[in-house]
């Protein structure tokens, strides 16, 4: 290691600059917004390899209003950097509360590494608003053909349920709704399904 990487910020600085020559891959896939993004799986063995490398140590924490993520430099433990992002609760039918805490604190975790390692991912807005802009621009005398014909039943509601982060990026369940019938034929019940899942969110 040479002199230019012995602080805690020219070590982050070079665990940023590997991870960005890996071009990790990414493994999770949001099949409603049409994007890939990072799960902890694809960037937790690499950070760590690379912060053994470094010498720096990394530790999660969470109380009721923050999750922090604290990179310490192990050369010399005064010298540390610490990330925050705020709580949200979850609550999703099929899950204790339990359950849901620990889907809150996996997302913070994934979320306090992309942003302290500059990991760059789609923009979940971005996505969702050229979605829904396609649609918005199909001609108002499209034929059937082009009308979704596959239907939106309990399977994808189950997938919808664990798309957390898609779900939150709607205001409304009109609006999620509405991104849905661009590729589903959706029934009044599911509509109510989908409404209530966009409610508990």
């Amino acid at each position: 290691m040479s002199e230019k990487t012995t602080n805690v910020y020219s070590k982050i600085q070079a665990v940023k600059s590997e991870l960005l020559a890996m071009n990790l891959k990414k493994s999770g896939e949001n099949k409603y917004a049409w994007f890939k993004y990072y799960e902890l799986a694809d960037i937790l063995p690499a950070i760590i390899d690379l912060c053994t490398k470094y010498g720096l140590f990394t530790r999660i924490s969470f109380d009721n209003e923050h999750a922090t993520l604290e990179i310490s430099n192990v050369e010399n433990s005064e010298e540390s950097v610490f990330y925050t992002s705020p709580m949200r609760e979850l609550e999703l039918k099929g899950c204790n509360q339990i359950q849901a805490l620990g889907g809150v604190e996996t997302y913070q975790r994934r979320y306090l590494y992309l942003n302290a390692f500059d990991l760059v991912e789609n923009d979940t807005f971005d996505a969702v608003s050229w979605d829904e802009t396609k649609a918005e621009k199909k001609p108002a005398t499209a034929t059937a053909s082009m009308q979704p014909t596959a239907r939106f039943n309990d399977k994808e509601l189950e997938q919808l349920k664990a798309n957390v982060e898609w779900l939150q990026s709607f205001k409304t369940s009109d609006e999620l709704i509405k991104s849905i019938s661009t590729k589903y034929k959706i029934s009044k019940d599911m509509k109510i399904k989908i409404a209530e899942v966009r409610a508990n969110v």
